[in-house]
Parts: C-alpha cells; sequence; structure tokens
C-alpha cells in the first residue's frame, strides 16, 4: 500500500506505521494504540464540546461524520465529526473506511473505557459500506439503539451525501 501524505494540520499528531492516530482512539495501559477502539471520554468530549475526532482541535461548520449505510436511515452517527480535510486524510488512510479490510478486528477491545460497540457485535463480521456528510450542524443525544452518546443530524442541517467505497469482499 502506497504511503498517504499527511496533511498539514494532522503533523501533530502521532502516527503509526504511517498512518495518523485520530484524536479520539483509545490508548491502552500499556501506551499502544488501539485503532478501532474509541475512548469513551474523549468520544463524549468531541460531541459536546464540537472536537473533530481526527485533528483533535475544534471545529465550526461544515462538519462531516463518517456514517456506516446501517445508520444512515437513522441520521444518527455513532462517531463525532471531522474537519473536510481531515475527513480526506480519513478516507484514504482509514483501511474501514477506504473499503479495503473485509471485516472488523476479531478481537474486541479490552479495556473498559472503549467505546464505539458497547454491545461487542462487530468483531470478526462483514465490514459496512461508509458515507460522508456533510452538515450544517447536529444536536448529541443518546443513541437510543447503544445507549450511547452520538450525533443526530437533522434533515435541515444536512447538505450532501458521499458514498465512500464500499468494502473489499473475503475471496
Amino acid at each position: 500500500m502506497p504511503e498517504i501524505p499527511i496533511p498539514v494540520t494532522l503533523r501533530h499528531r502521532p502516527t503509526v506505521g504511517g498512518l495518523v492516530v485520530p484524536w479520539i482512539t483509545m490508548q491502552m495501559p500499556d501506551g499502544r494504540y488501539r485503532f478501532g477502539a474509541i475512548d469513551a471520554e474523549r468520544l463524549l468530549a468531541a460531541l459536546t464540546d464540537r472536537i473533530c475526532q481526527i485533528c483533535g482541535n475544534p471545529m465550526d461548520r461544515p462538519f462531516v461524520f463518517a456514517m456506516r449505510d446501517v445508520d444512515l436511515s437513522r441520521l444518527i452517527s455513532s462517531e463525532p465529526a471531522m474537519h473536510p480535510e481531515c475527513a480526506k486524510y480519513s478516507v484514504a488512510a482509514c483501511p474501514m473506511l477506504a473499503g479495503t479490510m473485509s471485516r472488523y478486528r476479531a478481537q474486541g477491545s479490552d479495556s473498559p473505557a472503549s467505546a464505539g460497540d458497547p454491545a461487542g457485535v462487530r468483531p470478526g463480521h462483514a465490514a459496512h459500506s461508509w458515507r460522508l456528510l456533510w452538515t450544517s450542524g447536529y444536536r448529541r443525544v443518546w443513541d437510543p439503539r447503544t445507549r450511547t452518546p452520538a450525533a443526530q443530524i437533522l434533515l435541515t442541517h444536512l447538505h450532501r451525501v458521499q458514498r465512500i467505497k464500499s468494502p473489499t469482499t473475503d475471496q
């Protein structure tokens, strides 16, 4: 896989294997980062204080959300918004968003402070298709399905929806 250039706006973030570690990524007690596991405290802070989940800086409009197709009909995102430039990098760099992973990691997070898959149903399952949603606003809610903090996008705030490449399939 070719190296993905890191935007200037993300150069303050740590990297692992050439990839920027998103601000909301869980850091384990031994210092390792656990891609795919979300720090529950940072998740809540990002949703409440409008902080970009990737760079960790404050946000203003537009807000860009990566949303799984399965959540699109509800317009509820389990992940916080991103700056447009952070979203562009994430679509290129994140194997799940880029569609290069066909399945979620087989092992769930081993940290009780992790959020993102509270029911533990994703490990080993087929990857979902994702879309980017550009909005002028959102409200923080408690997702009735997962009972975790989430962002609800109102139709009046929704400006654009873009399909991201579908996940690869198992051969």
